[in-house]
Parts: C-alpha cells; sequence; structure tokens
C-alpha cells in the first residue's frame, strides 16, 4: 500500500518519543481535532500490546471486513435480503483509495457504511430515538476517523431521507421539513470542522468538472497491479449498473436515490478540495459499490438465473482475490529488497532519503514512495519521508531539520532520461545539507544512476538501494 509506510511513520511519532531523542528533536505533536485520525487512534491503543507494525497490520484487516459487513449490512437492509448479485460488489473493498493507502478515509467509508445499515435497521423497526442517535453520535466517529468519510455517511442518510419523505409525503413542505430536521443530526461535526480549520488556510481547492479524469477514475476503482483485468473488473462493475438503470435488473428505489445524489456529487467534486487531494478519486468505488447494492434480479428471472448471477459473483470476488494476493506478494518482496538496508543504518540517525520512483508510472504506481519512513518504525530515525499536510495531521517537522529536506515531497527524484516533474537525482544529491545529517538512503537507485560525491561512503549496496555515511569535511 503506496502511503502505509508514511502512516506508520507517524503511528511511531504519536505513539511517543521519549526514548528516541532524534524524533524528540526531529518532530511536534500538535493536537488538535482534525478529521484525519481514525486509523492513528486505533494503533495509538494496540501498540502498546502488540508494537506498530502488528498492530497496524491487525488494523489494516480490520478495514476490509469492515467495509463487507458494513456494505453488506446496507444491501440486507434495503432489499430484505442478500440478492444473488451483492457479491460483485465486494472486491470493491480492496479499491484503489485503499491500494493507494488512504487507511483514514476508508475506515471512516467503513464506518459509514455499517452504521448506515443500522440506521436503517432501526428504522425499519420504528426506533426512532436508535437510528436519530446513531445519525448524530455516528456523524462524529466517522468524522474524527476522516472527514470526507463524514461527507460520504451525510450523502447516504441525506439520500435516504430523500427517499423515505418524499415517499411517505410527496414533495410538500411536510416532505421538507422531515429531510431538514435528518439532516440536523449530521451537523455535529460542523463545530469541529470550524476549530480545525480555523487554524489553518484550508488548502487548496483545484480542478472542477474534469470529465476525463472523472472517467479515468472510474476505469481505476479497481486498481491494482494488472490493467487488463483491473480496468475490466472496474467497466464490469459499471456494465452491472447500467443493467439497472435500463430494467434489465431491478434497482431498489431507496439505493437508487443515493446512488443519484452520489453520482450528482461526484460529478461536482474538484481533484483537490480545500487540501484533500484525490478527492473525486476517493469517491469513485464507493459510488460503485452503492450502485451494485441496488441491484437485485428480477422476479421473473427465476432461481436458475438468480443462481447463476451468485456464481458469477463469486467467482469474480475469487479471481480479484487471487490477483491482489499474488500482486501483494510480488510488492512484498521488492520493498522487503529495499528495507535491508535498514540493517545498515544506525539507530536514532538522520538520514536524507531519496527516492526515484517507476519511469514512466505504471498502472501500479510505486509502493517505495514512502518506504523510508520504516526507518522511523525500526531505527528511530528521522527520515524526510513524512507528508506535508498543514493542519490535516498532528505531526510537524522541527525547523531545525532544513526545510528542503525535511517532507517526503522533498525526497522525489528522477533519474537521467526521465519524463517525470521531479527534480533530477544529482541535483538533489548537490543540495543535501551535509552537515545536518548522517546517512544518505537511495531507493529505487540502481549501481549505474548512483552519484560518485567524496563525502558520500558507500555502506552498503543491493541492486535497487543503497546507503551512504556522510563523511566529515
Amino acid at each position: 500500500m503506496e502511503d502505509l509506510p508514511g502512516h506508520m511513520g507517524r503511528f511511531r511519532i504519536q505513539a511517543g518519543v521519549s526514548d528516541a531523542p532524534t524524533l524528540a528533536e526531529a518532530f511536534s505533536i500538535h493536537w488538535m481535532p482534525v478529521g484525519n485520525l481514525g486509523v492513528d487512534l486505533i494503533v495509538l491503543a494496540l501498540q502498546p500490546l502488540l508494537g506498530i507494525e502488528l498492530a497496524t497490520k491487525l488494523t489494516i484487516i480490520l478495514l476490509i471486513i469492515l467495509f463487507s459487513v458494513g456494505l453488506l449490512t446496507v444491501i440486507k437492509e434495503a432489499h430484505g435480503e442478500i440478492p444473488a448479485t451483492a457479491a460483485f460488489a465486494l472486491p470493491l473493498a480492496y479499491a484503489y483509495p485503499f491500494q493507494f493507502g488512504f487507511v483514514n478515509f476508508w475506515l471512516a467509508s467503513g464506518l459509514a457504511l455499517l452504521i448506515f445499515g443500522l440506521v436503517l435497521r432501526y428504522q425499519r423497526l420504528e426506533r426512532s430515538r436508535a437510528w436519530r442517535l446513531l445519525i448524530l453520535l455516528g456523524s462524529l466517529a466517522i468524522y474524527f476517523a476522516h472527514v470526507f468519510g463524514w461527507v460520504f455517511f451525510a450523502l447516504m442518510v441525506g439520500g435516504n431521507s430523500l427517499y423515505r419523505q418524499f415517499h411517505r409525503y410527496g414533495p410538500t413542505w411536510l416532505a421538507i421539513r422531515g429531510i431538514i430536521l435528518e439532516g440536523l443530526l449530521l451537523c455535529l461535526p460542523l463545530v469541529f470542522i470550524v476549530l480545525w480549520r480555523s487554524t489553518d488556510s484550508g488548502g487548496e481547492t483545484s480542478a472542477y468538472f474534469d470529465i476525463s479524469h472523472k472517467w479515468g477514475w472510474i476505469e481505476s476503482a479497481l486498481r491494482d497491479r494488472w490493467v487488463q483485468l483491473d480496468g475490466q473488473s472496474a467497466l464490469g462493475c459499471v456494465g452491472l449498473i447500467i443493467l439497472g438503470l435500463v430494467g434489465a435488473m431491478r434497482m431498489n428505489p431507496r439505493l437508487l436515490t443515493i446512488f443519484a445524489l452520489l453520482t450528482g456529487f461526484y460529478l461536482f467534486i474538484p481533484f483537490a478540495f480545500h487540501g484533500l487531494i484525490y478527492a473525486d478519486m476517493r469517491m469513485t468505488p464507493l459510488l460503485l459499490a452503492i450502485g451494485i447494492a441496488a441491484l437485485a434480479p428480477r422476479a421473473i428471472m427465476g432461481k436458475r438465473v438468480a443462481a447463476m448471477l451468485a456464481i458469477a459473483a463469486l467467482v469474480f470476488v475469487c479471481v480479484r482475490t487471487a490477483a491482489m494476493t499474488y500482486s501483494y506478494v510480488l510488492a512484498s518482496d521488492d520493498q522487503e529488497n529495499h528495507l535491508l538496508a535498514l540493517d545498515h543504518i544506525p539507530k536514532g540517525s538522520r538520514v536524507v532519503a531519496l527516492v526515484a520512483p517507476d519511469c514512466p508510472r505504471g498502472w501500479s504506481g510505486s509502493r517505495i514512495t514512502s518506504l523510508a519512513s520504516m526507518a522511523i518504525v525500526r531505527r528511530d530515525a528521522f527520515v524526510n519521508a513524512q507528508f506535508e499536510m498543514p493542519g490535516a495531521q498532528l505531526v510537524a517537522v522541527s525547523p531545525s531539520i532544513p526545510r528542503d529536506f525535511a517532507y517526503g515531497t522533498g525526497s522525489l527524484v528522477r533519474l537521467p532520461d526521465c519524463d517525470r516533474p521531479e527534480p533530477e537525482l544529482a541535483e538533489r544529491v548537490g543540495q543535501i545539507p551535509y552537515d545536518a545529517f548522517d546517512h544518505v538512503w537511495l531507493i529505487g537507485v540502481g549501481p549505474g544512476d548512483r552519484p560518485s560525491v567524496p563525502r558520500l561512503r558507500l555502506v552498503w549496496s543491493n541492486d535497487q538501494s543503497a546507503v551512504y555515511a556522510i563523511a566529515s569535511e
């Protein structure tokens, strides 16, 4: 998962740095009610017993279970049963935002699905106090996991309210009043959003209505490593939804209303929204999941067709699971090859990491861009690999670290003849403030591209990584 090592470095810092002088000097923690704390808080609670790495691993497994159970709960409550087509949506638990490592967002999305499913259950049972309390307190829990998960939850609750109120009262003031009152139950996180955003610039908002990219994110909804399989799997999900929209299969009107609301939001939301990048990409698999969740075979199709659909869905789940498992094996072997370098980085070092991602960027992306943060986790070392997200997370780099080499944005480089926007490796090596660090770690740089600098003494290398000690002048 591309961004996950960066998260793990932050988990190590947040767990306490009193026993790690280098980390204590290099990082500071600024507690604030940010909507981006979900997995951080779970790992913080588990790590005293399990350690950072095992606590993270178990939490990531939880995300998949939570998303799947939440989605099936929504489907069961909306349809009154689990239709034969339901399993087609399950591989979306491993969608591109998850592969990218947006773990707090994915936790929030799973929570949103599960809590919304319970809201539907208590509405069916006519337990009004229970479902209202779930929306009120659930909104807060989902917000603290990730603010965009709260947006997803609000859209589901809003779409459900539209369906319920207009179905009951028609387009009347009574229906509008009911929608507004249910909407007010979602507003508790706004208090914390005001407190949070009043302390930062709010971040960039850009790239509205970029339709080509919108379609590209839909094709990338199940993006992992296999271009044809992943792309065709996503298009297959789209095809299923189209079958429902044209009437070839039945669509649950409640979930169809939510799907329509999500579609409108997806078309409107820009790529970057108040500093949250990939805003529209994050919504794509959720849109497809709700669209498939709305589907069910028509009664006229009979049990034989329903059984065939269920078998096809099971085959789809098995093929996607096998392909992703093999992909993870390949990614793990590659990452472990790079992480052999950690045995040659002294504990408590100050390290400059320079990472050369794949060129050109492939379908699977590069799973090494945040890998250097494992030096924080395993060696209590400073490394320029943390995310630069002012106001969006609790950890900041001390001003004592030279700004150009403080965050992960300063670690990315390109090799000669590579058409990428990052600066060339040789240029960045020449800019290193050597007196502020004691080691340089090159990741994704083969022997033929490594620099020859008098102050850099090679300590260790293999075919893709190298560690240099910085000699005194």
